[in-house]
């Protein structure tokens, strides 16, 4: 396959659609104007990430129950057909995260959309969220994409904590990891956040074991919810060596790169680390243990 531009967006997230999609059309249209293949767009970046830090009986946590059940939207929906509008004549390929409501509106997940300009090519429901209850429910499944631009696999967020869920991506054939998240920051320093540096771990250590690029997208406001909570911003591509050949700090902008990626990643497997390939020699029959 030939070259490919991939960029991610480094996001001040506002609260509720109205606030943010101007944001995400104004990068579509810069995505667009640079030649993009690939555009990835933070988590729940269209109607805004939840605040975990009500207690338990607050009634704010009724009214953020209410608010991502009027803002939520079906995949194909609103927003998702919009952004297909808007990409006509391309073939970008946009992440968008955003709150699922499916059909009758009884359940919300936190998703992204895969979309392109000839509709939703797939959906993605994070996985690894119980920690977002009572506003989100969980995703059961993590699949690859065929898309413009070869097999893709979708991860949010925490997602990435979990080496098995980055594996089931790569050994279904996605060498390109697409990854939307709301990482948040520990304190305020974003040079000695323990927090944010595990975000960069976690991104490189797993491109780097199933020898696959990955591309984040973050959240970079600060100073908001109930805890004046910072995001750690450091959207970033990363390749098959675990390398970051792009990123950006905290800075609202697009981090792109642009290359033959599915060349390098076979070349990482046959080169750079030793020639080993990892995933050839994954014993997959050996980890039952992780079952339990």
């Amino acid at each position: 396959m030939s070259d490919i531009k991939v960029s991610a967006l480094n996001m001040v997230v506002g609260r509720g659609r109205e606030a943010n999609l101007p944001t995400i059309r104004d990068a579509i249209r810069q995505a667009r104007d640079d030649n993009c293949d690939v555009l990835v767009l933070p988590e729940v970046c269209l109607q805004g990430y939840a605040d975990f830090a009500f207690p338990e009986d607050s009634p704010k946590r009724a009214e953020q129950k209410l608010f991502y059940g009027e803002q939520a939207e079906t995949i194909p929906g609103p927003t998702t057909e919009l952004i297909q509008a808007s990409l006509a004549g391309s073939q970008m390929l946009v992440q968008l995260g955003l709150a699922e409501s499916t059909r009758h509106g009884n359940v919300i997940y936190n998703s992204v959309a895969l979309i392109t300009a000839e509709g939703v090519l797939g959906k993605y429901r994070k996985s690894h969220n119980l920690a977002e209850y009572p506003y989100f429910n969980q995703g059961d499944e993590l699949s690859v994409f065929d898309t413009p631009v070869g097999l893709v696999g979708s991860l949010i967020c925490y997602d990435v904590c979990f080496p098995e869920a980055v594996r089931a991506l790569a050994v279904q054939g996605a060498d390109l990891i697409l990854m939307s998240t709301a990482w948040p920051m520990g304190g305020h320093d974003r040079a000695s956040d323990f927090y944010g540096a595990r975000m960069d771990m976690c991104i490189r250590a797993n491109a780097f074991f199933n020898q696959v690029w990955i591309v984040a997208s973050n959240h970079c406001e600060k100073g908001v919810y109930t805890a004046g909570l910072d995001y750690y911003g450091g959207s970033q591509i990363v390749g098959p060596t675990g390398d970051p050949v792009a990123a950006l700090e905290d800075a609202p902008g697009l981090v792109s790169h642009e290359g033959d990626f599915h060349d390098e990643v076979r070349r990482s497997r046959a080169r750079d680390f030793f020639g080993l390939n990892l995933l050839q020699d994954h014993r997959p029959e050996l980890y039952a243990r992780t079952a339990g």
